[in-house]
């Protein structure tokens, strides 16, 4: 696997993602039971039970027609689309309450007392809800978006990039030590984006007598560094390698 690259976007009020990012959509909760209407539910369509009275044979077309994926014995109301379908499988159709509780239904009064209990590592922001085509969107508005108005993560390279080796041979200890800095997950700063951007131009002086190959090789790789160091020092936020 290759190394990514990415910045601390959320250290910027310039960030377009920030706020959805910083809002929570909703947590997990170990005690569904505990938290009563606040916990979401799913509409759920057991399967054994319109099997037994539609049929399999019916109940196989509307999955079939509808490319209804069951799992285990039951599927998502909201997965079947066909009106004349939903009726059908509405006797079936139940609601089942799931460990997920939406913050928007909390009053603001049990707001803290139910983040104490989430399960943080399973929390969905805003920002996790928004559609692909709204985030790419949002991406190439953003001054933070440096990988080509992409976004602000990126490829580094290969397992195997010549970078880390050309950097060591010319004594270039940021670049030389990528790996390490990804293994530590170590934070840079600003400052280490300045050293940055002078190890690109000595790599790009020093690369030549190495080969047309070579300059080719890394040249993607310095040209997205160079946009990741330019970036983080124009708005003042760390980067790092994973």
């Amino acid at each position: 696997m290759g190394l990514n690259m990415a910045i601390t976007e959320l250290n910027s009020e310039k960030a377009l993602c920030k706020k959805k990012k910083m809002t929570l959509a909703k947590v997990y909760v170990d005690d569904p039971a505990k938290w009563g209407s606040l916990v979401e539910l799913d509409r759920i369509v057991d399967l054994k039970k319109a099997a037994a009275k539609l049929g399999q044979d019916k109940l196989d077309e509307i999955l079939k027609k509808g490319r209804l994926k069951p799992e285990g014995d039951v599927i998502h109301a909201e997965k079947v689309k066909d009106a004349n379908d939903q009726k059908t499988l509405e006797p079936f159709t139940s609601d089942v309450k799931t460990n997920w509780i939406l913050m928007e239904k909390v009053p603001d009064s049990k707001k803290k007392e139910v983040i104490v209990a989430a399960k943080m590592n399973n929390s969905v922001t805003e920002w996790d809800l928004v559609e692909f085509d709204d985030m790419y969107a949002t991406c190439a508005k953003c001054g933070l978006s440096w990988d080509n108005k992409k976004g602000c993560v990126g490829n580094f390279g290969p397992s195997g990039s010549p970078v880390p080796e050309l950097a060591k041979k010319n004594g270039l200890t940021l670049l030389s030590k990528v790996n390490e800095h990804a293994e530590g997950k170590k934070v840079l700063t600003s400052k280490d984006a300045e050293k940055l951007l002078s190890e690109i131009k000595v790599l790009r002086e020093k690369t030549p007598a190495e080969g047309k190959m070579m300059v080719r090789r890394i040249e993607g790789t310095l040209n997205r560094l160079e946009a990741l160091a330019n970036c983080v020092k124009e708005y003042d936020v760390g980067f790092y390698f994973f």
